[in-house]
């Protein structure tokens, strides 16, 4: 019974993998003959039904986007693609479409770039201080078992172990994009709380914590909320 269910989901894990690939391909032959609207159809089943999606498909879809002036969707799939492959020219033309609809944002401060690299090498920095950590482990147990006095560089074991704890315990703020014009941004998380500011689409934000039904954010220093419908995390 159980090789059975393997077997099934194997054989399943591959139809959808054909039919995705199927779906791809039909789209972007929909794409290079332009007829957006159709391929649009494709693309977006398989990115918000399937959760898939390739750095090649996030700029056709960018693309689609801005041609129907949905640019709130096109700078999302742009900053998506930037999170999984930094190219500047797809930096110039988001920087493009913030300068001509004027977007809030998407300045860039020391800490906001401290951030993003840190995000973005977030998991090699664990990987490195886990591995760091079970070497010196290994050796000093080595020399446990021999006799010796355990004293290899123990201040690098205990400091690598603290920070590989912080790092997996700290998660670093994601950002999002308003996906709605007037989206209003409370001082606290209710309807019946006061009104800080109105964004508009295409803003991006910080969110520092999901609380079900809103988002905190932190907006000019300090911690304000915006409902999650009217929001997409770039994750």
């Amino acid at each position: 019974m159980r090789i059975f269910r393997i077997i099934v989901i194997l054989v399943t894990s591959s139809f959808f993998c054909e039919n995705t690939y199927s779906s791809t391909q039909k789209a972007d032959s929909l794409f290079n003959l332009k007829r957006y609207s159709e391929s649009k159809i494709l693309y977006d089943s398989i990115f918000y039904k399937e959760n898939k999606y390739s750095n090649s498909m996030l700029l056709k879809m960018a693309t689609i986007e801005e041609s129907l002036d949905n640019y709130e969707k096109s700078i999302y799939y742009l900053e998506l693609f930037q999170k999984n492959k930094n190219e500047n020219k797809v930096l110039d033309k988001i920087n493009d479409i913030v300068d001509d609809k004027n977007l809030n944002g998407f300045e860039n401060s020391d800490k906001k770039i401290f951030i993003n690299i840190y995000k973005k090498y977030r998991s090699n920095i664990l990987a490195l201080l886990l591995t760091l950590i079970s070497i010196i482990f290994i050796v000093n147990l080595v020399r446990y078992f021999r006799k010796n006095v355990i004293n290899f560089i123990l201040p690098f074991f205990y400091i690598s172990s603290v920070l590989s704890l912080l790092i997996i315990n700290i998660k670093p703020p994601s950002d999002a994009i308003v996906f709605k014009d007037y989206t209003f941004i409370m001082k606290e998380p209710s309807s019946g709380s006061d009104l800080y500011s109105i964004l508009n689409k295409g803003d991006k934000l910080i969110v520092s914590k999901d609380l079900e039904v809103w988002y905190e954010i932190i907006l000019d220093g300090k911690k304000r909320y915006v409902r999650k419908k009217n929001v997409r995390l770039i994750d």
